[in-house]
Formats: C-alpha cells, structure tokens, sequence
C-alpha cells in the first residue's frame, strides 16, 4: 500500500469527532436541558418528559462511554506482545495496589469517603491532560506544528485551568463535593482565600500569554489553531469556570458524552490502526471498520467490562451486607486511579510509536 502524504485530519470520522470528542454533544444536551427545564437539574424521570429523556441518556451513556472508557485501559496494556512487556508494572503492580486500595476501603468503611474525595479533586486534572493531548493530536494531523515555547504556553495554560479548579476546590466548602456517588466526603479546606487569588491570577495570565502565542503564530506562519481543538477547549473552560446551576446541570453529561466518548475514539482508532486496516484501505476509512464487526466487538468487550466493575461488583456486594453506594463509590476510586496513573504513562506523543499510530 503507498503511504499518504498526509495524515488523516480525523480521529474516526468528521461526525463522530465532532460530536463525541470536540464537545458537540454535550453542548446540545446542554443547549437542550436549558430550553425545556430552564437552569434546573433534571431529578426524577416521572416528573416530565425533558426530564426523562435527559436522564435516560444520562445513564446510557455513562455505560456505553463513562464506564467503559475506564476499561478501554486494559485492553491496551494487555494489547501487542510489545505493550505488554513495556507496560508491565502497570498491570501487575499497580493493579495490585488497587486492589490493596479495595479492601482497606471494604475493612474500614470510613477510609472509602476519602478515596472518592481524592477522585473528585483529581478528575478534573486528568480531564484536562487528556483534553490538551487530543489538542495536540489535531494539531500534528493538520500539521499545525508548535515550537517549544508554544508548545509550552498551551501547557501552562491548561495548567492554569487546573490550578483555578483546585484552589476554588480547596478555598471554598461551597465549591467542593461533599456527596459523590451516594457516598460522604470531607473537606480539606478551606485554604487561605489568597490562594484562589493567586490561581485566579496566574490562569488569566497564561491564558493572555496562549492567545498572543497563537496570534504570534497566525501572523507569522498564516496558520491558524484547529477549530477541532478550540472546540474541545471550549468545552474544556466551560467545565471549568461554570458555577452553580449551571455547571451541576453541565456536569452530568460530561463524563460520558465528553470525557469518556473522546478517550474511547482515541482508544478504538489506535486498537484498529495497531492492529493493521485492512489491505488497500487508508487511515480515511477509518470509519469503516469502526461501525463494522471489528469496532462493534472492541465496543462491546469494554462496555461489558466496564459494567462488571460498575453494575457487577456493586451489586455482588450490596447482596452479601455491604452498603451499595459505598461500593460503587470504592469502585469508581479505585478503577480510576489505576487509570489515570496508567494513562499518564501509555499515551505520551513524545513516544514515536504511539505518536505515529495516532496521528496516521
């Protein structure tokens, strides 16, 4: 087969990317919960019909995109005889830690609020990591190529979204879960209010620092940055800057129509591209395969994995005594933070093995 003279400007397709990557998704739900309940969080699916379809989406996704994205993890560092060995430890040893991590939170119940605590103050980092990644990935497809320094910028502005997140997480009570997944958590604050000051500072400063980077940019080289990776930025600050109804109602889809959706496509094209397309068929076709038997049989493997942890081990434990809630909540700690120390070391684009996987 001839290689292409360029990379495909998509992840899987222009309709997927868009709305399952770039945040087209959960900007319409969002659209489409404030024209029918207004600044309200849909509560319960008898109350009325905008209701019941919004949270019926809610769950669906979170099983389809939420929770399996978790598990999309596994297959790769259980894919080719190559990850395996390199990516060692982190199914053997961390795993273990996890599962270390699962029974101190089933010996002292106590220890489980402080897990999801911890999860609730780093999901958002780890939101951002993936957001700034995919970015690049638009990026080096339309051959946008940065410099160090602004490369650099890009990372400290993302960095500042995550630093205002975390000092108004620590600042203010108001600002912090205090119930996730059924399960209390206490509050590590509140920090001194000039912390938040400072955060508040240093973000509005990286983030003009990245504008004029990008400006600079245009009037030198006449390239503008994607509008793939303005979009997922975009949905990225919202999250970010959101407050109160808003954002509680902005939230709810995140997970999965954001977060989990983005990770899945990334994980799904570079499962089908590392494992050959077929003969003849280009990066392009992509899609192809992905809606076809091969991609229907990845979806459906981490789907069903990712309900054994979510739906099978709650309720395994909720029938011989334990609290369900809290199970789910000990799950939903303990998946993630093997997978988010796991995803820091298997995606890096520095690495020209994954770097050219995901951009073909």
């Amino acid at each position: 087969m001839v290689a292409e003279s360029k990379p495909y400007p998509w992840i899987i397709s222009p309709f997927i990317d868009i709305f399952f990557v770039c945040g087209g998704a959960v900007f319409l739900c969002f659209a489409v919960n404030y024209l029918f309940l207004g600044w309200r969080v849909p509560e319960s699916v008898s109350s009325d019909p905008a209701s019941w379809w919004l949270l019926t989406v809610i769950m669906l996704v979170n099983y389809v995109f939420a929770d399996s994205h978790n598990t999309a993890t596994y297959l790769r560092i259980w894919g080719s005889e190559e990850d395996r060995s390199r990516f060692k430890f982190y199914r053997t040893w961390l795993v273990y830690s996890a599962l270390l991590l699962f029974a101190v939170g089933i010996l002292v119940p106590a220890f489980i609020g402080v897990l999801v605590y911890l999860y609730a103050i780093t999901v958002f980092w780890h939101y951002a990591a993936q957001c700034f990644g995919i970015s690049l990935i638009y990026c080096y497809k339309r051959d946008y190529v940065m410099n160090r320094f602004e490369k650099e910028s890009f990372r400290w502005f993302i960095y500042g979204m995550v630093g205002i997140v975390s000092a108004r997480t620590f600042c203010f009570k108001s600002a912090s879960p205090s119930v996730f997944f059924g399960v209390p958590m206490p509050f590590w604050g509140p920090w001194p209010i000039e912390i938040y000051d400072l955060a508040r500072g240093l973000f509005i400063a990286s983030a003009i620092l990245f504008v004029l980077t990008l400006l600079g940019k245009y009037f030198r080289s006449k390239q503008l940055f994607p509008w793939q990776a303005v979009l997922i930025l975009a949905a990225l600050l919202t999250l970010a800057l959101s407050r109160d109804a808003a954002k509680a109602i902005y939230i709810l889809f995140v997970p999965g129509l954001f977060h989990g959706s983005q990770y899945l496509a990334v994980c799904l094209s570079y499962y089908l591209k590392e494992r050959g397309l077929p003969e003849g068929m280009s990066s392009a076709e992509i899609a192809k395969v992905a809606l076809g038997t091969p991609g229907l049989k990845y979806l459906g493997i981490v789907i069903l994995s990712g309900m054994f942890f979510y739906v099978g081990v709650p309720h395994f434990f909720s029938q011989i005594g334990f609290n369900f809630a809290s199970i789910s909540g000990l799950v939903l700690a303990c998946v993630n933070y093997h997978h988010f120390v796991t995803d820091a070391a298997i995606w890096r684009l520095k690495d020209p093995r994954c770097r050219n996987i995901l951009i073909a």
